[in-house]
């Protein structure tokens, strides 16, 4: 009854703390994929671990700073004129509906324009949790200098945790978290590779086609692909109302290039990251985005993806034998010992 009283507890503590927590895990992934990057470069460039991770920072700031000097005022502009647009682009889509006695009886007694303003507020209105409030900003800043810190002395915090546990449980749970982060470095990457790829596809596809704001549209395509599945619904709509101000050929055009891009990503881009990366099952992803969106809302939705692939990790890590599942294929993961079974005769 204790143990059932103090899972419960924890359980109770959790949720209170939910959105602490995930910006504790924002901060562990930014810390995760920081450690990759300077691992990798220790091993290509045969440089020091802290030489490695000084070298990654600055030319992430570099990369960031550079990108906002000469894109950050065309950004900027876009995004101003994209709330207008795709307001201009509902009113006439609007228009086409009401049109027909259909669409006057079903929308009749909604106002369907007050759901894409247009001023600044649409950016609110489809972001939701994700508002560009003091909090969010903080949570983000929290979130950067947590991964900074975090992949600046990666040791000296595995080994606090350590410390805190049994000492007969430490091997076991070291091994497991040996197994959280390299799986989590991997999957990062991966992500991020994604994300750039269908990021330029878009961008350059819809400057090919003479879409306006192809540069904005092409920035939440990338942002929104960390979320699989439901993220590519979501970055096809701005640019299907944008495309709807030139036409039905434009609208059209569109489409076929967000679901090139797609069918480009599914099928060549993330069967090849995957070799290297962490593959995780479409029907469970899914469930999780859903289970964890309607608990904790936009930010479950977000972090579905790598705490469902932390939780595989840790049930084939903690079940290593040949009887449990292969829940993920990554190459990354090594079988831990069974103690129970004898040594293989040499």
């Amino acid at each position: 009854m204790a143990t059932v009283f103090l899972l419960i507890a924890v359980g109770l503590l959790v949720w209170a703390f939910a959105n602490v927590l995930l910006v504790i895990f924002a901060g562990g992934l930014v810390a995760a994929f920081l450690t990759g990057l300077s691992g990798g470069v220790q091993r290509y460039l045969g440089l020091g671990e802290k030489t490695s991770y000084v070298v990654v920072v600055a030319a992430l700031a570099a990369i960031l700073g550079f990108g906002g000097y000469f894109l950050g005022a065309e950004i900027a502009t876009q995004f101003d004129l994209l709330g207008p647009r795709m307001h201009q682009a509902w009113e006439k889509m609007l228009d086409e509906v009401y049109r027909y006695e259909w669409g006057r009886i079903v929308f009749s007694e909604t106002n369907l324009s007050a759901l894409l303003p247009e001023d600044s507020k649409w950016v609110e209105r489809v972001t939701g949790a994700f508002t560009m409030t003091i909090g969010a900003i903080a949570g983000f800043l929290i979130a950067i200098f947590i991964g900074l810190y975090g992949a600046a002395t990666p040791h000296v915090y595995r080994r606090g945790f350590l410390l805190l546990l049994p000492p007969e449980v430490r091997p076991r749970t070291g091994a497991v978290l040996n197994a959280i982060g390299t799986t989590m470095r991997w999957w990062l990457i991966g992500t991020f590779a994604r994300m750039s790829v269908v990021g330029v596809l878009v961008t350059f596809g819809l400057w090919l086609l003479d879409i306006p704001l192809a540069l904005a549209l092409g920035l939440i395509a990338f942002v929104l692909d960390f979320v699989p599945y439901f993220g590519p619904l979501l970055a096809v709509l701005p640019a299907l109302l944008v495309a709807l101000t030139g036409g039905t050929a434009e609208v059209f055009s569109v489409l076929l290039l967000y679901l090139a891009v797609q069918s480009a990503e599914n099928y060549i881009v993330t069967p090849l990251i995957d070799q290297y990366s962490v593959s995780l099952p479409p029907a469970l992803t899914i469930s999780a985005q859903v289970l964890l969106g309607a608990m904790l809302g936009a930010l479950g939705v977000v972090f579905a993806t790598p705490l469902t692939a932390i939780a595989l990790v840790m049930v084939q890590t903690l079940r290593a034998d040949e009887e449990s599942l292969p829940a993920i294929s990554t190459r990354a993961i090594p079988p831990l010992p069974d103690k129970n079974r004898p040594p293989a005769p040499t």
